[in-house]
């Protein structure tokens, strides 16, 4: 038995308007009123539909009448070009922005959330919107070949990608041939996930112990597990999630900003919150129902989830940000382009438009079955052979599937900022 993984039941209390206005409150400069002033225009007048929500309007409006009603209907045709019109969310955002945390958490509109949610057979609760959701942390970091690398804390993931460099910092890539860096690659990662599952979890109800997880002693155990052939992973899921956004900015000042947040799967749980025009989430979704193990659903806990992205410094001078929307394939691409970067010494776009591989189940989300190590075409022929031979179950796909990273790095000699941004999706660089 799993919570479901769509509809009302699948919604956990939002969290993402306390962070917006605990990052503003703490760093912003200009009034929320005009930092608001072109979404709500958007909102109010449309936007043009780009071929990838176009598509995913199509294939979920028929499904579920708020999807329909909220985007098909919105919009005039559903073809790229097209205006999509959100009169509802421009309203709630222009109401946020005027009247603050209030307006959301304890005003008419967290009212009117929750009714239409209940009304839609949910449990979340006007008591459930009170307290503080945001909270501030210390990253997780870790050292890499010399850089300093800087992870979300838990109940993000963001330890993963600090474990699975460690693990790969003790083989030299420069003597490797492309298969034996894959290999190990995709082997620390089997051991790093299987670490998350076991651990992973919400640090007010347990201890995930993460400093232990990215120490170099803990690395050095779990690479002494990797052989020359590829080794099976029990408990193998995959993750629903995959309506993320990040993005990342350096201004004229020099500070950096890594920004990464997500209703979960497509349009979340498809709940749209009534008048409001908010697409609820599915994160409740990401819990387990098992009391015994790590991220297991109880009251007022945060389920674990996928977000992660990263900040390098190097001579404790700020080097690079960069992260990546796509579930489990967030990590596992965010090492890949680090591993481009810092290894392989490639600028940012070329790190972000080398091809990929992905390591998941081959069956459909939350089932357990067989491995597959997906590669994006690009791979020599040779490549995708020598790890057959080591016993990975290889697929090739098409040669844009996996994530969708933005990256911008500081030259350490001129101070010039460059940028890379991710064909495989909606991406830009832009400097001004």
């Amino acid at each position: 038995m799993n919570i479901p993984a769509d509809g009302p039941l699948s919604i956990a209390v939002p969290g993402v308007v306390d962070g917006w206005l605990e990052l503003h409150a703490r760093y912003g400069r200009l009034e929320l009123v005009r930092l608001t002033a072109d979404a709500v225009r958007y909102g109010r007048e449309g936007f043009p539909l780009y071929p990838a929500l176009a598509d995913e309007i199509q294939g979920l409006a028929s499904s579920y009448p708020a999807i329909d009603h909220q985007y098909r209907r919105a919009a005039a045709e559903l073809r790229p070009g097209a205006l999509l019109v959100q009169k509802d969310l421009a309203r709630t955002l222009e109401e946020i922005a005027k009247k603050g945390r209030e307006a959301f958490y304890g005003g008419e509109i967290g009212a009117r959330m929750c009714r239409a949610v209940q009304e839609a057979g949910g449990v979340l609760s006007e008591d459930d919107l009170q307290g503080k959701h945001a909270e501030w942390l210390e990253p997780v970091k870790t050292s890499y070949r010399g850089n300093d690398v800087y992870e979300q804390p838990p109940v993000s993931q963001g330890f993963v990608v600090l474990e699975m460099l460690n693990i790969i910092e003790g083989y030299s890539f420069h003597h490797m041939d492309p298969v034996e860096a894959i290999h190990v690659m995709v082997e620390s990662k089997k051991l790093a996930f299987a670490d998350r599952i076991n651990r992973l979890e919400d640090p007010r109800f347990g201890d995930p112990k993460i400093d232990r997880l990215i120490s170099k002693e803990h690395a050095g155990n779990r690479r002494s597990l990797i052989s020359g052939a590829a080794r099976g992973q029990q408990q193998l899921t995959a993750s629903l999630g995959s309506d993320t956004t990040y993005l990342c900015v350096v201004d004229g000042d020099g500070n950096a900003v890594s920004l990464i947040q997500s209703i979960f799967a497509p349009f979340g749980s498809r709940v749209v919150a009534g008048d409001t025009g908010l697409v609820m989430n599915n994160r409740l979704c990401s819990f387990g129902l098992d009391p015994k193990k790590a991220n297991a659903l109880s009251p007022g806990k945060r389920p674990a989830h996928t977000l992660n992205s990263y900040m390098i410094f190097r001579a404790g001078n700020f080097f690079a940000v960069g992260g990546t929307p796509g579930a489990d394939d967030q990590p596992q691409t965010n090492l890949q382009v680090i591993h481009h970067l810092l290894d392989d010494e490639m600028d940012p776009q070329s790190a972000i438009e080398a091809p990929r591989w992905s390591h998941k189940p081959g069956t459909p989300p939350r089932a357990e079955g067989p491995e597959e190590l997906s590669l994006e075409d690009g791979f020599a022929p040779e490549v995708i052979e020598g790890l057959k031979k080591m016993g990975h179950k290889v697929r090739a796909v098409n040669r844009w599937s996996f994530g969708g990273a933005e990256l911008i790095v500081k030259d350490p000699a001129s101070g010039t900022l460059m940028a890379g941004a991710d064909p495989r999706r909606e991406g830009y660089a832009i400097g001004w």
